[in-house]
């Protein structure tokens, strides 16, 4: 097909439309996703929090800012066909309408991921074949379309296939690598909680970048370093790529120019406002490496440091934001370790930390009657794990 009538149909059903778009979030983050989604989306519309993310309407470059400009969502995904099928007769009839040509470049490495619920169709691999069969063939007309062994330096698609109760939804994964990986970190230290669930817990705790914050358990710095890009509004995509670079429908200038009104905002505190520490020396190091490949020293003080013997007020003479995901489990060795260790948590932040906001996660709920009352308690799922993270002021 001539590329000046690809671009005119890619114009017509691409980027001049609005898109069934989808943000997959972590367990218990819904309805906040949705709440920072309305503020920091003010285009699109009908949001609509359910289990695993939330639903909402866009254009293309609202794929872009979602990406770009939110901290919560694991992965922005577009809907781009809904259909029932209960045979593979059926199936392979649908996902053949599919105008693959307008979302996938030839050269494109796929992925096919697929899940069924309460579906006749229920042999993954084999819908998983039939559709990338489909998607390669379309992209690449008149080429075989085997499965790729190996990416290599190639880019990779993401596609998905949802099916519950025969009803198909064929998504597009405009993010790539999940949206946690921010770009900042090399390597994450033993259990670190994910960027983006950290950023819910900030917002939860009520942080907005103009209070001080000590994250006195740093560890690899999720904590410390998601609050660095809040306080000196770098957007939360600003350091890395995103598949969506890659589609046919791109426009490089129009990425340009948002990110160039990005630039405009990103500041930084006059001092110091995050104070990270930790008693393992080798994670403030490498917090510290990172802190100036970023340039966030003016932002983030490292200091190797004992939470136990550290003294909140002489830190920073105001109450702040206290943020603490305690080892535990398998990093101290056994659970009665991790009990004893919440327990003196509890009493420390009872002793030295009346009046701050917190953001506390808990792996054993036998531990929660040590803590404050007064803190909200929300079930939260990370990595296989049940924890409960606290947030509210310190009574």
């Amino acid at each position: 097909m001539p590329r000046q009538n690809l671009e005119k149909r890619i114009k017509r059903h691409i980027t001049g439309r609005t898109h069934p778009l989808f943000a997959a979030a972590a367990p218990g983050t819904e309805d906040m996703c949705a709440k920072e989604m309305a503020a920091v989306l003010d285009t699109v519309v009908d949001l609509n929090p359910v289990p695993g993310g939330v639903e909402f309407e866009g254009r293309l470059t609202d794929v872009y800012r979602a990406n770009l400009d939110l901290r919560i969502p694991l992965r922005i995904t577009v809907r781009i066909a809904r259909f029932r099928a209960s045979n593979f007769r059926q199936f392979e009839k649908h996902i053949a309408l599919i105008p693959w040509e307008l979302h996938i470049k030839p050269d494109t490495v796929l992925r096919t991921h697929v899940k069924t619920i309460h579906s006749r169709l229920y042999h993954t691999t084999a819908l998983s074949d039939h559709l990338h069969r489909a998607a390669a063939g379309g992209a690449r007309p008149g080429k075989a379309s085997q499965p790729d062994p190996d990416t290599g330096n190639a880019v990779v698609q993401n596609l998905f296939a949802r099916a519950v109760d025969d009803r198909f939804t064929i998504s597009l994964d405009s993010t790539g690598d999940l949206l946690y990986k921010r770009g900042l970190k090399t390597g994450g230290g033993r259990a670190p909680i994910r960027e983006t669930l950290a950023a819910a817990a900030l917002k939860w705790a009520g942080f907005t970048g103009r209070e001080p914050l000590i994250d006195p358990m740093c560890g690899s710095g999720t904590f410390s370093l998601e609050a660095a890009m809040v306080a000196g509004r770098v957007p939360p995509g600003w350091y890395r790529d995103f598949t969506f670079m890659n589609w046919p429908a791109f426009r490089e200038k129009q990425w340009r120019h948002l990110k160039k009104e990005r630039s405009k905002r990103i500041t930084a505190p006059p001092f110091p406002i995050i104070f990270a520490g930790d008693i393992d020396p080798q994670a403030c190091k490498a917090l510290k490496s990172t802190v100036r490949r970023f340039d966030l020293s003016r932002t983030i003080r490292v200091t190797q440091a004992d939470f136990f013997h550290l003294e909140p007020q002489k830190v920073c003479p105001q109450a702040g934001v206290l943020t603490l995901n305690p080892p535990f489990g398998v990093r101290l060795g056994s659970v009665k370790k991790s009990r004893e260790l919440y327990t003196e948590i509890a009493s420390k932040i009872k002793k030295d930390y009346t009046g701050w906001r917190a953001a506390i996660f808990i792996s054993d709920k036998r531990a929660l009657v040590n803590f404050p009352s007064n803190l909200k308690r929300r079930a939260i799922r990370h990595g296989g794990l049940e924890l409960t993270l606290l947030t509210g002021r310190i009574e």
